[in-house]
């Protein structure tokens, strides 16, 4: 497998990958990444912080809802539905 491959298989970038390499953490044949070997130091030394686990920025938006049903007999139900913030 190549770096770009190792990068999307690890959901990080090519750059990350390259750091990876020059901290030893990656183990090559020849051109290819070794996957097995690389998954295991990998392991070893990385943080368990991944793009999906990393704090992600919200905004808070409060809205309340009404409701307003009507029930009539043998007529549909309407639902009328406002917002105010």
């Amino acid at each position: 497998m190549n770096q770009a491959d190792f990068a999307k298989l690890h959901n990080v970038s090519r750059k990350t990958v390259t750091t990876w390499k020059a901290r030893g953490w990656l183990v090559m044949d020849g051109e290819e990444v070794n996957v097995e070997a690389s998954n295991a130091n990998i392991e070893l030394h990385r943080k368990t912080v991944t793009p999906a686990q990393k704090k992600k920025r919200s905004s808070v938006i409060e809205v309340t809802l009404r409701l307003r049903i009507e029930v009539t007999a043998d007529q549909p139900v309407t639902v009328t539905a406002t917002t105010s913030t």
